[in-house]
């Protein structure tokens, strides 16, 4: 699961490769609803009774992975899309929409591996 928080607008995305809505996952939502009652309290930002747990959850319609192991890369997957498709850092509702994919294919997954591996060696490894 990818989770993008814009404590500006008070709006957490959330791209779940497993496809659980976030309703099942209460334990995180309340953990990152905390995390924006703290940004606000820090700023001092003054906020009504009613707005108080009004946080906006939107989950982005997104490829979900039909096994348990490949989140990693789903997730790696997602990051890569956004970055090269957003327009000014904003995800659309329904980013994924355009691409029409269920899930990833193989070669799609084997594409992020590959980056990811080159990264390392390149930027960890040797640069050492």
């Amino acid at each position: 699961m990818l989770v993008v928080v814009n404590p500006t607008t008070e709006i957490v995305y959330y791209l779940d490769s497993l496809g659980v809505n976030i309703g099942q996952r209460q334990q995180l939502r309340r953990m990152f609803d905390n995390a924006i009652k703290i940004y606000r309290a820090n700023k001092g930002t003054k906020v009504s009774k009613v707005k108080f747990s009004n946080i906006k959850w939107t989950m982005i319609k997104c490829p979900t992975q039909d096994n348990g192991s490949d989140c990693g890369y789903y997730v790696l997957r997602y990051m890569k899309e956004i970055l090269l498709c957003s327009q000014e850092g904003v995800i659309p509702h329904e980013y994924f929409s355009t691409y029409i994919l269920e899930k990833y294919s193989t070669e799609l997954i084997d594409e992020v591996k590959q980056e990811w591996c080159r990264y390392v060696l390149e930027t960890i490894i040797i640069n050492k």
